[in-house]
C-alpha cells in the first residue's frame, strides 16, 4: 500500500554501500522505518533525510515493519539552525532520542508530531533557552503519550491543593497526608516553573533549577523504562 505523509527523522543506519534505514515520526501514522537503497546517489534526497529535518515523505509499506521508501522532499530544514548551536543541538538529540524510544513501529500520534515540530522549530529558531525547550518537550511528550503528572490535587487522595511534595511513583504532587517518607519536597518557585514547562507557560517560567531538572529527568526515565544513550552527556553540557 502506498502512502503519503509527512515526518521528522529521528535516526538513520547505513544499509548496505548506499542505502539507509530511518526512523522517522510520522504526522498521521505514528513512527515508521524506511529503508532507501539509494539514497547516497541522490543529493537532495540525502539532505533531506539528515535528522532533524522535516520532509513530505511518499512509501510503500507491505505486511512487514520495515517500509520501502520511494520520495522525500524537505519542508524545514531543522537541523540547519540546531547544529548551528551546541546547547541545541544536543537537546535535539534527546528530543528525538525519547521520541524514537517511546513509541513502537506505527505508534504515535499527531499531538506528539506536533510537539517534536514544534520543539525543533523554536531550537532552529532560538526562541528560547536550549534548556527550557527541552525540559518541556519532555514532560509534554510523556504526558501526551499517557503519563501526565497531577499538579492541581493530590496524586493519590484527589484532594486539591498547592501541594509541595513530590511522587514519580504515585504520578505528581500529592499532600503532606499522603506523601510517603520517600516523596521529594520542593519549594513553590520550584513548583511554578515544573508547571510552566509542563504548560508551556513561557512567561512564567524563572531561572534554571538543577532540582527541577533532576525531577524532569527522573519522570521521563521513569516511564519510558529505557536507556538513552545521550542523556549523560546532555545532562553534564546543557
Amino acid at each position: 500500500m502506498l502512502f503519503e505523509d509527512e515526518g521528522i527523522v529521528l535516526r538513520q543506519w547505513p544499509l548496505g554501500e548506499a542505502g539507509g534505514i530511518f526512523s522517522i515520526l510520522t504526522r498521521n501514522h505514528g513512527k515508521v522505518r524506511l529503508a532507501s537503497n539509494n539514497i547516497k546517489k541522490n543529493k537532495a534526497m540525502r539532505g533531506a533525510l539528515s535528522p532533524f529535518m522535516r520532509d513530505s515523505l511518499v512509501y510503500w509499506k507491505g505486511r512487514g515493519e520495515l517500509a520501502r521508501l520511494s520520495q522525500a522532499s524537505l519542508l524545514s530544514p531543522f537541523g540547519m539552525g540546531v547544529s548551528s548551536d551546541y546547547d541545541s543541538y544536543l537537546s535535539a538529540c534527546l528530543m528525538t532520542e525519547v521520541s524514537d524510544k517511546l513509541f513502537e513501529p506505527f505508534q504515535g500520534d499527531e499531538g506528539a508530531y506536533l510537539l517534536l515540530w514544534g520543539a525543533l522549530s523554536a531550537l532552529s529558531k532560538k526562541k528560547r533557552e536550549a534548556w527550557e525547550i527541552l525540559l518541556s518537550f519532555e514532560l509534554r511528550i510523556v504526558s501526551n503519550a499517557g503519563w501526565k503528572p497531577e499538579i492541581f490535587a493530590c496524586a493519590e487522595c484527589g484532594r486539591q491543593g498547592d501541594f509541595l511534595s513530590f511522587s514519580i511513583e504515585k504520578g505528581g504532587w500529592v499532600c503532606e497526608k499522603c506523601a510517603a517518607p520517600g516523596s521529594l519536597r520542593f519549594s513553590k518557585a520550584q513548583k511554578d516553573l515544573f508547571c510552566a514547562l509542563l504548560l508551556g507557560e513561557w512567561g512564567k517560567c524563572g531561572g534554571r533549577d538543577p532540582k527541577v531538572e533532576k525531577l524532569v529527568k527522573d519522570w521521563v526515565n521513569y516511564y519510558l523504562d529505557r536507556k538513552l544513550n545521550s542523556l549523560k552527556v546532555i545532562r553534564e553540557k546543557i
